[in-house]
């Protein structure tokens, strides 16, 4: 797991310095807490706050305001990192953070990030991108990434079930989702809660981080060779973003009502309606120049593809039917030597097969006699010549009733 840490960091970790750098403290010993580091958390005293712009550098205007506790520290703006992994959309490049006096209490938000997987080794991103991070869950994401980045020598790591409506709008998002996949692709969303435990200036901190991933599959079918090309096995790739990550921390046994009181921030409408408009005119410029090539060359692959599957087809059918042939003759064969063998080695033992015909149970026995008892509770056997016998009432007469066996081959 240690290179997909790795792969991520470069992205990640411009935010994480912000939560674990941001207005730090020199560590000190729990015998010696820096001045304000009370066990209570800071938000417990909340009388006001003071609201904060969160700008987009990018467009150069405002794009949430933030209500932030008075004399709580604060930085925030909207990332927009290039590389192989940036944030998916704009609004997941939302990164801020909020941290009370004492550094023990704080909200934050880290921007998201994107990362492909292929089935095949392949690399969807260039030659600049050489990872292939195989993570399709957003507890894969935290645990794999998020967590060991921002806390590596934690105390705990505990993966907690989230609220029941979060759990429904993510299953609700899933079913739409579904019903909008095709052979060639499919959409998912997952969400995920991690809390880990460590320690911050000698004071054991319990963190939550929260974070929403959205997922593409999309199915490339086998491409067949000629001209001098080889043929291309189909494969699938898979393009997935998180949609940020929020991170809530307080002393020890304190996090919920911290999670509790978090405000959270309030988009500016004509930011984003700038961002939808301007995502919609890329994504239909893409598609327009795009569309045509594609449904070009996926006819002739396709055409080219369905020429080789009818051919294989028939073989297929052919060598079927000869080896279903084959296989059978083998096992009649097979079958009638078993039987022979078993019914000779019966002979030559003096032995024979009975059935219970109540129960249908089979056992062999001896066939030197005439006649064979079973107890009802199939354990014992009597055996007899005397064809008047009848050990009903007269052999374990309160416990059992005896069925006389029926021999058969």
């Amino acid at each position: 797991m240690k290179y997909k840490m790795t792969i991520l960091s470069a992205t990640v970790v411009l935010a994480l310095v912000c939560v674990t750098g941001c207005f730090s403290q020199k560590s000190t010993s729990s015998a010696t807490k820096p001045a304000g580091a009370s066990a209570h958390p800071t938000y417990s005293a909340w009388t006001s706050t003071r609201t904060v712009d969160i700008q987009d550098p990018g467009y150069g205007m405002k794009a949430y305001t933030l209500a932030v506790p008075t004399g709580w520290k604060y930085a925030g703006m909207i990332l927009r990192p290039g590389g192989c992994h940036p944030p998916s959309v704009p609004a997941s490049g939302l990164s801020y953070t909020e941290q009370s006096p004492d550094g023990l209490t704080a909200f934050a938000q880290l921007p998201g990030v994107s990362w492909s997987w292929t089935s095949n080794g392949s690399n969807a991103m260039g030659a600049k991108c050489p990872s292939n991070i195989n993570i399709n869950t957003a507890a894969g994401l935290l645990l794999n990434i998020a967590v060991p980045n921002l806390h590596p020598n934690a105390i705990s790591v505990t993966v907690v079930p989230l609220p029941q409506p979060m759990q429904d709008s993510i299953k609700a998002q899933n079913q739409k989702l579904q019903s909008m996949a095709t052979s060639f692709g499919r959409q998912f969303a997952d969400a995920a809660r991690v809390d880990v435990q460590y320690e911050l200036n000698g004071v054991v901190e319990d963190e939550s981080l929260i974070t929403v991933i959205d997922c593409t599959d999309s199915s490339f079918p086998a491409m067949p060779g000629g001209f001098g090309r080889p043929q291309t096995p189909g494969y699938t790739r898979r393009f997935c973003g998180s949609r940020g990550t929020l991170v809530t921390r307080a002393p020890k046994g304190h996090l919920d009502e911290a999670l509790k009181a978090r405000i959270f921030p309030q988009i500016n409408a004509e930011w984003d309606n700038r961002v939808i408009h301007d995502m919609q005119a890329n994504f239909q410029q893409f598609q327009a120049a795009s569309d045509a090539q594609f449904k070009a060359n996926l006819k002739y692959y396709a055409d080219q593809n369905q020429q080789m599957l009818n051919r294989n087809k028939e073989f297929q059918d052919s060598m079927r039917d000869s080896t279903n042939r084959a296989l059978q003759n083998d096992r009649n064969r097979q079958a009638a030597m078993s039987d022979s063998a078993h019914q000779t080695a019966l002979y030559s033992l003096d032995r024979q097969n009975f059935v219970n015909p109540s129960t249908g149970q089979r056992i062999e026995a001896s066939s030197q006699f005439n006649h064979q008892w079973m107890s009802s509770d199939g354990s014992t056997v009597i055996q007899t010549q005397d064809h008047s016998y009848d050990p009903n009432g007269a052999v374990y007469p309160v416990s059992q009733s005896w069925t006389e066996l029926v021999p058969t081959n």
